[in-house]
């Protein structure tokens, strides 16, 4: 143990003495001065360099030839060579506006190519080659159809509250752009999924909209507005309709209204209306029954109701003649 303390003592003395000390930084200077002279020498180096392509209406598409990076090789100062680092590097914007036909081809030669790349580049920088030479782009229109936004979504409320409107989408429907064998499949486009637990304030939020391969979309994403609050419970009196009865019959239900309790926000309590909750009988049911007593199915609610109940789902009738 005192062995090795002893040659540490003097290894760290001998490491901190002048001479070494002195060795190092001139070793130093001289790293500094080669290094400096590197960076100013010209040097060649090669990049790759992502596309961006604009001024393509919506409803056309490159379909063939879709080149998505050029690759160059560029010579200048090795300083100025820095600034073409791979986390600097951005997207070269290549502008196709131009008149559209139903299908057409869009060539860009290398000279186009390289006046472009004068604009991205450094005006020291020199360029010495462009892979490929020349773009040979294929367009063509493409068919469209509007779709409905769909949501993908788990929401969960709070203890005590309760969704007090209807979840609003904006926008609620999207254009698809692709070729009509595609197209023709889509029933609509979903949302990324999402999901929100113990929900007790309204939200605002943007939804991602999934891409599907070969179709291109209005919008990339949607807004939605949830709607939540605390809830009470509420009955009310609602009238029964009945659907297909034959025009010369008519259908009298014993009581004409019944009692329905459901769940309801407290904004809401006291604009709930006779229309919001649709009870009806089917006359087709009731001729297959001939029971004397129906089944009152719920037909549709206003969103802001939840946990609708009827008290006493069953309801007698009798037919007259008019």
């Amino acid at each position: 143990m005192h062995f090795t303390k002893f040659y540490f003592t003097k290894l760290k003395t001998f490491l901190f003495s002048k001479d070494v000390l002195s060795f190092l930084l001139f070793l130093l200077l001289a790293f500094v001065f080669w290094f400096i002279n590197i960076l100013d020498k010209e040097r060649t180096t090669k990049l790759t360099i992502p596309l961006r392509y604009s001024g393509m209406p919506q409803q056309f598409d490159i379909t063939e030839s879709n080149v998505e990076v050029i690759n160059i090789e560029v010579k200048d100062k090795g300083i100025n060579l820095f600034a073409y680092s791979d986390d600097k590097l951005k997207s070269l914007s290549i502008d196709l506006t131009r008149k559209f036909y139903e299908r057409g081809k869009i060539v860009l030669s290398n000279d186009e190519i390289r006046t472009r790349l004068l604009k991205y580049l450094l005006p020291t920088t020199s360029v010495l080659e462009i892979k490929p030479d020349s773009l040979v782009l294929i367009y063509e229109r493409l068919a469209s159809k509007e779709l409905p936004v769909i949501l993908n979504a788990k929401i969960e409320t709070a203890q005590q509250y309760i969704l007090s409107d209807d979840i609003t989408i904006k926008p609620s429907k999207i254009t698809a752009y692709g070729p009509q064998r595609i197209l023709n499949k889509l029933e609509g486009i979903k949302t990324e999924y999402i999901e929100i637990l113990d929900l007790n304030k309204d939200r605002q939020l943007v939804a991602k909209l999934i891409k599907i391969k070969g179709v291109r979309l209005s919008d990339d994403d949607v807004n939605l507005n949830i709607f939540a609050e605390m809830f009470t419970e509420k009955e009310m009196l609602f009238p029964v309709k009945v659907i297909n009865c034959p025009p010369e019959l008519y259908v009298r239900t014993f009581p004409a209204q019944v009692k329905v309790k459901f769940n309801i926000g407290l904004t809401h309590y006291k604009l709930v209306k006779l229309s919001d909750v649709k009870l009806i009988i089917n006359y087709n049911d009731i001729i297959k029954s001939n029971a004397g007593k129906q089944k009152i199915q719920l037909e549709s609610k206003a969103g802001y109701l939840s946990n609708v109940r009827i008290e006493n789902d069953e309801i007698e009738y009798i037919i007259e003649r008019k």
